[in-house]
């Protein structure tokens, strides 16, 4: 998305409504900022200057938002948002923490990224207060290459799991996160989040289908005999 240095500068940027192409989230995000195409996330591959996370792109799966038209031209000081939307649902469970470093371990043995988790709590988040995994996390890419620092959401809805990461030039954080902050306060899902059905849930439900089920055949029955 596009973002001209001095909007990319300006705490009052106006904003607008971002939606995904799967119409799953919206939210607030500066309104020159917008989703990369993938054409542009191979040129921006190329520029050894490029953040590391503008590329690869699927648009419905996994891709950056942000000033592209500034990175295109050369200028990559400021912020972006790179969303992952996975299709397999998913729960928080209680050893979130160890599986968020675990995969960002994997991660940093897997690419030329070290990646840092530098805190990981739960907090709820949007519109709709929908609680999330919230990740601190700092990415050193090989030279010349910025170290950038990210804010990651993972949070988990209807059907899916959907992941925002918030990233900026590590010395710019400080001065970026209130905003990320102020654009996540707007976030909607089209679905919220499901509660994973209990022990009880699962032994219930049967016993309620069990005896609809009777109580149909049982009407058919004195239908039926009523009939002869």
């Amino acid at each position: 998305m596009a973002l001209c240095l001095a909007a990319t500068q300006n705490p009052n940027a106006s904003l607008k409504t971002f939606k995904n192409y799967n119409r799953t989230f919206q939210l607030e995000l500066p309104d020159s900022w917008r989703q990369i195409a993938p054409s542009e996330a191979v040129t921006l591959s190329e520029n050894i200057l490029a953040p590391p996370d503008v590329h690869p792109t699927q648009p419905r799966l996994i891709y950056t938002v942000g000033p592209i038209d500034k990175w295109l031209a050369g200028d990559f000081d400021g912020p972006w948002l790179r969303v992952v939307e996975r299709k397999d649902q998913w729960y928080i469970e209680d050893n979130y923490e160890q599986t968020v470093r675990d995969r960002w371990q994997q991660q940093s043995d897997s690419s030329d990224v070290s990646h840092q988790v530098d805190e990981v709590r739960l907090e709820k988040i949007g519109t709709q207060q929908v609680e999330c995994v919230v990740v601190l996390r700092t990415s050193t890419p090989k030279q010349p290459r910025a170290i950038s620092k990210a804010l990651d959401i993972h949070a988990p809805t209807a059907r899916q799991q959907l992941i925002f990461s918030f990233g900026c030039p590590e010395d710019q954080f400080a001065q970026w996160q209130p905003k990320f902050r102020r654009w996540l306060d707007t976030l909607t899902f089209a679905r919220a989040p499901e509660p994973p059905a209990t022990l009880s849930d699962r032994l219930w439900t049967p016993l309620l289908v069990g005896g609809a089920v009777g109580l149909i055949l049982l009407l058919l029955y004195k239908h039926t005999r009523a009939g002869r």
